[in-house]
């Protein structure tokens, strides 16, 4: 058993550069052979931001931010409050933007 674990340790020395090599390809390999498996990190998270941007949920909260950020405009006077409720008012038009475009366009 020992004349075979030098055996092995002497042609292990002698080609380490194709050990490295392999192991190299090997571990580098394994990212792509799983994106190839199961779809893209990035699509799964696209999906998750779709779904929670065309739900019932998303819709009445479009509503309830242009009303909120509509009413905060017309009677602010600061320009902090002006820029808040600008910021709100884009928000809630921007969710429903992606909401009339679903609805526009469906899937």
């Amino acid at each position: 058993m020992n004349a075979k674990f030098r055996g092995f340790r002497s042609w292990l020395g002698r080609n380490r550069a194709l050990v490295t090599m392999v192991a190299a390809n090997l571990i580098l390999a394994a990212p792509a052979y799983a994106q190839a498996q199961g779809g893209s990190p990035w699509e799964n998270a696209v999906n998750v931001m779709m779904t929670a941007f065309t739900t019932t949920i998303a819709r009445g909260l479009s509503l309830v931010s242009i009303v909120v950020g509509g009413l905060t405009f017309a009677f602010s006077e600061g320009s902090s409050k002006r820029m808040m409720a600008g910021i709100l008012f884009g928000v809630g038009m921007a969710i429903g933007a992606v909401n009339f475009l679903g609805w526009l366009f469906p899937a």
